[in-house]
C-alpha cells in the first residue's frame, strides 16, 4: 500500500508510516486483542464443580484436624506409657499423622485444580478417594470397631459419585 505524502508529515520519505493514518480498507480482523467470545469457564457455570470443591476442601479440613489429633495423641503417649514402650506406640501414630497431613494438602491441590478445570484434578481426586477408603479400612482392621469409621467410606463414596457425573467429567476433560 502506498501512502501519499503531504506537508503535514514530519518525515517526507515514501516508506514511513503515519501514526494518525486510519486503517482504511485494511482487514484487521485477526489483529483484535480482545477475545471475541466469553471464556468457557465463565460462560458455562457448573454447580457440581462447586460441590466437588466443597467436598475436597471438607476432606482437607478433616485431614488437618485428624493430623493434629493424631500428633497430640502421639505426644501424649509418653504420659500414658512409660519408658521404651513409648517409641513403639508413638511411631505409628506419627506416621499416620504425617500421611493424613499429606492427604489434606493433596485434597486442597485437587480442589484448586477443579476450580481451574484442570484434567489432572479429576485423577488426583479419584486417587485421593481410593487412599481414603484404604486408610479407613486399615483403621477399621487395626482398631476396635466404631460407627464413626463409616464417615470415611461415606465421604469417599459421595466424592466419587460427584466425580463420576457426566458434567464433572466433561468440565475436567475426562470425556
Amino acid at each position: 500500500m502506498r501512502r501519499s505524502i503531504d506537508a503535514t508529515h514530519d518525515v517526507d520519505e515514501p516508506g514511513c508510516s503515519d501514526v494518525s493514518m486510519q486503517a482504511g480498507g485494511i482487514d484487521t480482523g485477526g489483529m483484535i486483542a480482545a477475545p471475541t467470545t466469553a471464556s468457557p469457564t465463565l460462560a458455562t457455570r457448573q454447580p457440581l464443580i462447586g460441590i466437588l470443591r466443597v467436598l475436597l476442601l471438607t476432606e482437607a479440613a478433616l485431614g488437618f484436624a485428624l493430623a493434629i489429633l493424631l500428633s497430640m495423641l502421639a505426644s501424649g503417649m509418653e504420659n500414658v506409657l512409660g519408658g521404651p514402650a513409648v517409641a513403639s506406640a508413638e511411631t505409628p501414630l506419627r506416621f499416620a499423622a504425617g500421611g493424613t497431613f499429606l492427604f489434606a494438602i493433596f485434597a486442597m491441590v485437587a480442589s484448586r485444580g477443579a476450580r481451574r478445570r484442570r484434567g489432572w484434578a479429576w485423577t488426583l481426586g479419584a486417587l485421593l478417594q481410593v487412599v481414603l477408603a484404604i486408610g479407613t479400612g486399615i483403621a477399621v482392621m487395626s482398631a476396635t470397631w466404631h460407627p464413626a469409621y463409616l464417615a470415611g467410606f461415606g465421604l469417599a463414596a459421595v466424592v466419587m459419585t460427584v466425580l463420576s457425573t457426566g458434567s464433572v467429567r466433561r468440565a475436567l476433560g475426562q470425556e
